[in-house]
């Protein structure tokens, strides 16, 4: 359910500072270089000792590597005096980084090490020569969290959407490609005349606070709320024409925001609307379906992940306890978040929140997502309207799949994802949902 993008084509711009009420939250650091494991022939010599190194293999153009002189063959051995053993060493001493701060590099190059003092520079702004891009932040529990808002030129008030993406940690701010379906979709979006804002999740992308692995859905909840708030408030915003649109996990966070914060309507595609422990069931059984695993075997391996799903949703036990009593539950609690975000996802009475709120929806449902089903997406269209007859729409799109990628079939995104592999941006989701938006900002 994530939407993650690899590209490593970029014109890096010097980052600013940015500030949420007087406070400042610089961009991230963008060191800029890809990374492999050091040949055994180039470890004769003794300079880089058993186990350590990496090699650098592409210095990205505009990164902070290439300001630095750094080559590609250069051998990194020490990263801020650390020494360097894998990829998740410099990965993870970056992400402590901002633009500004210096650190100190240890390589080998030609048979010689050599040590020096780097600037980090951060990463560069989304841009686009036909709206505007504005980075800005929120304060949220007590730590600032990163918002990108798109806008169309101009002072005059638009109608503006907060948008809600899916489940797992991952950063929504996309500088090196354009392509991306959310970035897509947003620009689609802001061409018809909309603001939009994205809230990085918390520890994500320039977000400071909790790390998103262990953080809880309340936490993830409360940062869209204050962006909500923020974008209501907008001089270029109309806040009586507020829309949310959710995908995947958004469709379950969308409904609880509004349920906070009122908007004029909610847009949720790809998500649920069962309980989380039934989709998990359902969910799990057209998958082993799709993976070719026997018929006879299946019935095993549901009763397998039904307990281990109790144990960790319902009863709550540490997973560590449920491991011991039975591993093969590793692979049946494999979810992007941590326990304690899936079990408060888990006591949600979905149809019942669905209907408490008083705004129209759309509810979209791609025919090629293998992850949802058409299912989910009537339960919430049934709940709406049996309280609020013609309240909720519900729209198929034929050759969609769940990250918004143009797919002829669930087979054919099954493999591509398997495969991880990407596709295009399907071309009417953004039409659809912009129609509808402009319908009920009118």
């Amino acid at each position: 359910m994530t939407m993650l993008r690899r590209s490593l084509l970029a014109t890096l711009l010097l980052a600013l500072p940015l500030q949420a009420n007087g406070a400042e939250l610089a961009r991230r650091a963008f060191v800029g270089i890809s990374m492999a494991a050091v040949p055994e022939a180039m470890r004769t010599g003794g300079l880089i000792p058993a186990g350590e190194g990496l090699l650098i293999e592409r210095v990205i153009p505009g990164s902070t590597a290439e300001k630095a002189g750094l080559q590609a063959k250069d051998v990194l051995l020490k990263f801020d005096q650390a020494p360097v053993r894998s990829s998740a060493d410099v990965i993870n001493a970056v992400r402590k980084k901002r633009a500004g701060d210096s650190v100190s590099l240890a390589l080998v190059r030609d048979g010689k090490v050599f040590e020096q003092q780097v600037s980090l520079i951060g990463f560069p702004p989304e841009a686009s020569p036909d709206y505007e891009t504005i980075y800005e932040a929120v304060e949220s529990e007590g730590a600032l969290r990163r918002t990108i808002i798109t806008k169309p030129k101009g002072a005059e008030r638009r109608p503006a959407v907060l948008f809600v993406g899916g489940i797992g940690c991952y950063s929504i701010d996309y500088p090196f490609d354009a392509k991306t379906p959310y970035r897509q979709i947003l620009a689609d979006l802001t061409r018809q005349g909309f603001a939009t804002m994205r809230v990085e999740k918390t520890g994500m992308g320039d977000s400071m606070g909790e790390a998103c692995a262990t953080s809880n859905l309340d936490t993830e909840v409360a940062g869209y709320v204050a962006g909500l708030k923020d974008l209501k408030a907008k001089s270029y915003v109309d806040p009586d024409k507020v829309f949310i649109v959710g995908h995947s996990m958004g469709g379950i966070i969308g409904p609880l925001v509004a349920e906070k914060i009122p908007v004029r309507g909610l847009a949720v595609a790809e998500t649920v609307g069962s309980t989380w422990f039934e989709y998990e069931l359902i969910n799990r059984r057209r998958q082993l379906k799709m993976e070719g695993m026997p018929l006879a075997k299946i019935g095993a391996q549901m009763l397998l992940k039904q307990w281990c799903m109790n144990q960790l949703l319902i009863e709550k036990t540490p997973r560590a306890q449920i491991l011991e009593k039975r591993p093969a539950c590793a692979e049946e609690m494999k979810i992007p978040s941590s326990d304690a975000y899936l079990q408060q996802v888990a006591a949600i009475d979905y149809a019942d929140l669905w209907t408490r709120l008083k705004p129209e929806t759309l509810v979209i449902y791609g025919r090629s997502d293998f992850i949802t089903s058409a299912e989910e997406h009537h339960e919430i269209v049934n709940a709406i309207n049996a309280v609020r007859p013609g309240a909720a729409t519900y729209v198929e799109i034929p050759d969609m799949d769940h990250s918004f990628y143009r797919m002829k079939d669930q087979a054919e995104s099954f493999r591509m994802r398997r495969d991880d592999q990407e596709g295009e941006t399907h071309p009417d989701v953004a039409r659809i949902i912009g129609e509808w938006l402009k319908a009920k900002a009118s």
